[in-house]
């Protein structure tokens, strides 16, 4: 089979007319019914109706253009990389991060094992807030996104986990919980508790306050945190203690100390995540990529994380 006939059975198929789908093409009509019935000879199916003021694809017809769109995009792709590495170029993927994961060792080491896997592609980090990271994920003006979950607009996404982030209590050095391995939630009401914004992460933060109402605790006299990152900062300043994910309590100073809890209820789940419409070669290629290198990291556990 041509690929030229393909090209004209999808143009016929789009047009829905075989003199618009000639002039579209620069041919005349009867070159073109005649390609047409050639590839149905061919494939031994009629793949169009023909009625008075057009034609219209037959189920047989409707299964071939499916998969012959998807042939010439492929096709296609392969000549434009082709162009590309003639021109010295490099495919770009751009790679978000929710601002709470740029700091874990297990998010850069993936980072840093894709990019040896791919040394063609030109990868563009981005860091914001999960809500916008996850719209601008949506909208395909990210291409692969490191999010921190429970986040409420994560359903309209594909994802793939990287690793399981249990709450830590970090507290000033020298606090009485600082001597101690554990501590339960319901000894943490007599300290002010650190918050990062609702706004930066809604469904974590919703998903802690609850925790924390559980146990009896009122954030609602919490100080806030400009990041969820930022909390630890604010505790070796002096201005009470925090949770915060075990991923972002890797690098503290000795101002602070970190403490299990017991009865935490709640545990943050890092996830690479992406657009499910986006179908183009190079973020397939990453996911791919991405999924067998998390199952190496699982089996070799990244220091601090």
């Amino acid at each position: 089979m041509e690929l030229r006939y393909l090209r004209y059975f999808v143009t016929v198929a789009e047009c829905q007319h075989f003199t618009r789908a000639a002039e579209k093409l620069g041919i005349a009509q009867p070159p073109l019914s005649q390609q047409i019935k050639k590839l149905e000879q061919e494939v031994g199916v009629p793949l169009f109706e023909r009625l008075s003021r057009g034609v219209a694809l037959t189920p047989a017809g409707q299964v071939l253009y499916d998969d012959a769109v998807k042939i010439l995009a492929q096709l296609d792709h392969a000549v434009q990389r082709v162009k590309q590495v003639a021109r010295g170029e490099r495919n770009q993927l751009r790679l978000g991060f929710a601002s709470s994961t740029v700091v874990s060792q297990a998010v850069l080491e993936l980072v840093r094992r894709l990019q040896q896997s791919h040394p063609d592609i030109d990868f563009q980090p981005i860091e914001l807030p999960m809500p916008a990271l996850v719209e601008t994920l949506r909208q395909q003006d990210v291409d692969l996104a490191f999010l921190r979950l429970p986040c409420y607009a994560s359903d309209h996404v594909a994802h793939t986990p990287l690793f399981s982030d249990p709450f830590k209590l970090v507290v000033p050095a020298h606090h009485a919980f600082a001597k101690q391995q554990s501590v339960t939630l319901s000894q943490l009401g007599h300290d002010p508790n650190i918050l990062f914004p609702r706004d930066i992460g809604p469904g974590l933060h919703d998903a802690l306050v609850d925790g924390l109402k559980g146990a009896g605790l009122t954030p609602s006299n919490a100080s806030l945190a400009p990041q969820l990152h930022s909390a630890t900062a604010m505790v070796s300043a002096g201005f009470g203690i925090a949770l915060v994910p075990e991923s972002l309590t890797t690098q503290l100073s000795d101002h602070v100390a970190v403490v299990s809890v017991e009865d935490m209820p709640l545990v943050s789940h890092v996830v690479l995540a992406w657009q499910r419409t986006n179908t183009a070669r190079v973020v397939r290629q990453c996911i791919h990529t991405a999924r067998e290198q998390i199952e190496r990291l699982a089996s070799e556990p990244v220091a601090g994380d």
